[in-house]
């Protein structure tokens, strides 16, 4: 390390560089909290998918949107990280935690 401060992150506590942190977030939070509602926009998507496919409905339309859903979580990620290959890892983790998702029950 060349001088630089060990700060905690507001959202998850764990100690990054000073440098890595924007509005009091580490690089892996603001990750998280800007992919958010495209998780949740994927599960969704999935979950349709599921159902069209179990009545045996053409869900080929659905797949496209999932597609669509998952660039723009590309999208996003790259907007956020300015390195390829850890925009690759976050994308990646990111696409592992939405279709882990896709069948949590939520509660309303």
């Amino acid at each position: 390390m060349t001088g630089s401060i060990l700060i905690p992150c507001h959202r998850c506590g764990r100690q990054v560089q000073s440098s890595q942190v924007r509005d009091g977030r580490c690089l892996d939070c603001r990750v998280e909290v800007a992919l958010e509602e495209l998780r949740a926009e994927h599960a969704r998507l999935w979950r349709k998918r599921e159902r069209y496919r179990a009545k045996g409905a053409n869900a080929e339309s659905v797949g496209r949107q999932i597609a669509k859903t998952e660039d723009r979580m590309a999208d996003r990620i790259r907007e956020l990280v300015p390195n390829q290959e850890e925009a690759v890892e976050h994308l990646r983790k990111a696409l592992e935690q939405a279709r882990g998702a896709r069948y949590d029950i939520r509660r309303s």
